[in-house]
């Protein structure tokens, strides 16, 4: 399920931002209809109360509103979860510049009437295919509670010294209470996985390059290629290429 948030605090424009969205995934999905939520809210201080690291998977915020504005609100969230897809929708150009600084996907100015075409565009760039198929991990973490991983941000995932499983995205490590067996299961179900080496499961979305012993992956990231079952790990990279 794709999660998606509004952060805004005019009433009439959460709803105009709802109606678009809604028609956008109505035309999208076709005859497979897109699972999705959309959660809004008035101001940054309960927005940030609901937020941890891969809560939302897109995320609009205002600038400006009362008591913080959207770019101290993305400041705050990129101290917690550095891949979430920021969009800024305002009516002034005054911070575009600033946005870079939180790395916002997208800045465009309102109404979104007049930018229609930005919008969509934007959409469609930073909700590929498979991000909208919407399958997500759940793993758990220290203390009971659970976490939903979307597969595409998944970059690898591994085991510690405990066995337990760690889940690494581009920009962080998650270290779960699963075993590395169970997440590598549910993640074998997916074409994106190849387990490369022994208790190593890696998206072959983010590999980059290919060597003879080793892949490359975004982020300056590597993962060994099991000299046993290299030419097993190879086809299957490679197949996978062709069917993409």
């Amino acid at each position: 399920m794709l999660h998606i948030a509004i952060v805004d605090d005019n009433p009439s424009d959460i709803a105009i931002i709802k109606e678009y969205l809604t028609g956008y995934f109505k035309k999208r999905a076709g005859s497979s209809p897109i699972d999705y939520t959309l959660s809004a809210f008035q101001d940054g201080f309960s927005f940030l109360s609901s937020f941890s690291c891969a809560a939302y998977d897109l995320v609009f915020l205002d600038i400006y509103m009362p008591r913080m504005t959207g770019i101290d609100v993305a400041r705050r969230m990129r101290l917690v979860d550095d891949g979430v897809k920021i969009v800024f929708l305002t009516t002034s150009k005054e911070h575009a510049l600033e946005s870079y600084s939180v790395f916002a996907s997208a800045y465009i100015l309102k109404p979104i009437a007049e930018n229609q075409s930005l919008f969509v565009s934007a959409l469609n760039r930073l909700l590929p295919d498979e991000m909208m198929s919407g399958r997500k991990l759940t793993v758990h973490l220290a203390g009971q509670s659970t976490l939903e991983i979307p597969f595409a941000r998944i970059l690898s995932v591994d085991c510690n010294n405990t066995r337990n499983a760690v889940v690494h995205l581009e920009d962080k490590d998650i270290p779960t209470q699963n075993t590395y067996q169970e997440l590598s299961a549910l993640l074998a179900t997916d074409e994106r996985f190849l387990e490369c080496y022994h208790r190593l499961t890696i998206n072959m979305d983010y590999v980059t390059s290919m060597e003879e012993d080793l892949f490359h992956l975004k982020g300056n990231h590597t993962a060994p290629i099991s000299r046993r079952k290299k030419k097993e790990v190879k086809q299957g990279y490679l197949q996978y290429l062709l069917d993409k």
